[in-house]
């Protein structure tokens, strides 16, 4: 369609904005939060009739089927888009032809993913790339990385800039398990996580290091004292960059004594979980597409704490509806990119993308909270 603008489609312009996924329980929400915005935006994936359904709910939305084996129709899909949100995982498996071919073409991105492997490549593969096209790159815009690469942010500010060490702490909250509170998809991230290679950033350089190496504990907002467990996100990649921290490692609360038998257990822990993998993608294939009610409305805690020359900072973030907000952090992001608001190219940090302040201000409506904790003392 050269010669033409790419954007006219059967006498319309072409949604500026495309969400890839958009079928997905995430996906969906994101829609949703598009629309509220007035927004307007396409919906793309891999099945034409669950994408008619949608654009039918949707008031008639323009849509666009993609086989990710197939590089023309990722290009004619993102055509002459600004945004995409990718919201399909996981997405070592089947994220890399999205991101790459948005890279290649100078259109910004911001995907869900909590995937720390899927990161690292494509920071690996595609940094160069995306800087040589205009195109922001920003991967982990989603609930729980974004929130914790913000506070992390403010806590290496709040210690004078370049800890020594900081910590990353996903407390789950109370009342709900991983198999109520998930979707289909974060199962079978967490599935591909934990099969994979692990690694945190330690001493200056990212290192592998087997989940539940490290078992530590920390303080919670209302004064109690937890056990974690080391466990790969990644923070571990990008939060290095903007901080100048010299140790980043990113745990979960658990109990001490399932946290020590992990420990224990931790050279051969991915190997069992690559063995059963067949069972376990068979047994999430059965579960519920994703968390309504009260499982979907489950509280969440996380602390990001900086050390540095003996002064400690902590920053705690708190809120409820974890997919709600991965939703809004991505309407954000949309609403920033169209309004010609991101200064900064390549593949980047939630932080480098928005600045932690702005973005903690503008999802405070969302119930995003903040709490900051200097040497002991709340500010």
């Amino acid at each position: 369609m050269k010669g033409i603008r790419v954007g006219m489609l059967m006498g319309r312009a072409r949604a500026d904005v495309l969400v890839f996924g958009a079928t997905g329980f995430t996906g969906r929400l994101v829609c949703e939060a598009l629309r509220a915005r007035g927004i307007a935006f396409a919906v793309a994936g891999r099945n034409r009739s669950k994408l008619d359904a949608l654009s039918r709910a949707l008031g008639g939305v323009e849509t666009a089927v993609v086989d990710l084996k197939d590089a023309e129709t990722i290009v004619r899909a993102l055509g002459d888009r600004r945004v995409v949100c990718a919201c399909a995982g996981p997405f070592i498996e089947v994220g890399e032809p999205i991101l790459a071919s948005c890279a290649r073409m100078g259109i910004h991105y911001a995907d869900t993913t909590g995937e720390q492997s899927f990161v690292a490549l494509a920071v690996l593969r595609y940094r160069a790339t995306a800087e040589a096209s205009g195109a922001c790159i920003a991967p982990s815009m989603a609930y729980e990385i974004a929130p914790a690469d913000w506070a992390a942010h403010v806590a290496a500010e709040r210690v004078g800039g370049a800890p020594e060490r900081l910590d990353i702490v996903y407390m789950p909250g109370e009342g709900g398990s991983l198999v109520d509170t998930t979707t289909r998809g974060t199962k079978l991230s967490v599935m591909s996580i934990f099969a994979g290679e692990s690694r945190q950033f330690v001493d200056g350089a990212l290192r592998r290091e087997a989940p539940a190496t490290v078992v530590q504990t920390f303080d919670t907002l209302d004064g109690r004292r937890v056990t974690a467990l080391s466990i790969p996100s990644p923070e571990t990649i990008v939060v290095p960059g903007h901080t100048g921290a010299r140790t980043v490692r990113t745990f979960m609360t658990m109990g001490r004594g399932p946290a020590r038998l992990l420990q224990k257990t931790r050279s051969f822990a991915p190997a069992a979980v690559r063995l059963a993998r067949p069972l376990l993608a068979r047994a999430i294939g059965r579960s519920s597409e994703g968390p309504e009610g009260e499982a979907r409305a489950m509280p969440f805690h996380l602390l990001a704490e900086a050390h540095r020359a003996g002064r400690t900072a902590r920053v705690f973030v708190s809120g409820r509806d974890p997919y709600g907000l991965t939703a809004e952090i991505q309407a954000l992001y949309v609403a920033r990119a169209l309004a010609g608001a991101l200064e900064v190219r390549g593949i980047v940090a939630p932080s480098q993308a928005i600045a932690p302040r702005d973005a903690m201000e503008a999802l405070r409506p969302s119930g995003l909270e903040l709490a900051i904790f200097d040497n002991g003392s709340p500010i």
